[in-house]
Order: C-alpha cells, then structure tokens, then sequence
C-alpha cells in the first residue's frame, strides 16, 4: 500500500559517522542522540514522530 523510503548505504555511513562522533567527542546524553536521529532521519524523508530538543543541562552525558 504505501512504499517504505530506502536509504543509501552513503546515508547509513553518514549517519554512523555523525553518531560516532557526538558520542565520542561531545559525549551526548541519550536524549540529544534520539533527537539527532529523529532530525536526521526526517532530513532523509523517513516520517519519525516528533522529538523536542532537549535543554542544553541534558546534552551531554557526565
């Protein structure tokens, strides 16, 4: 009925760089991950519930 949108093995990698490094570099909180997944996915056309941002105290994990 409704055709899933693929994404490219370029648009995988991107995002995996992306994560590997907020998670290694910025050390980002699992809330601001979520949110930069939903905002990057929803760049790509893939339909993803909304996500707020989350305030800057809860941005990075300690």
């Amino acid at each position: 009925m409704f055709k899933k949108k693929a994404l490219s093995e370029t648009a995988i990698k991107g995002i995996v760089y992306q994560f590997r490094y907020l998670i290694n570099d910025k050390k980002a909180s699992d809330e601001e991950l979520s949110w930069h997944l939903s905002k990057t996915l929803s760049n790509l056309g893939v339909k993803v519930d909304y996500i707020p941002e989350p305030p800057p105290w809860k941005k990075k994990n300690e």
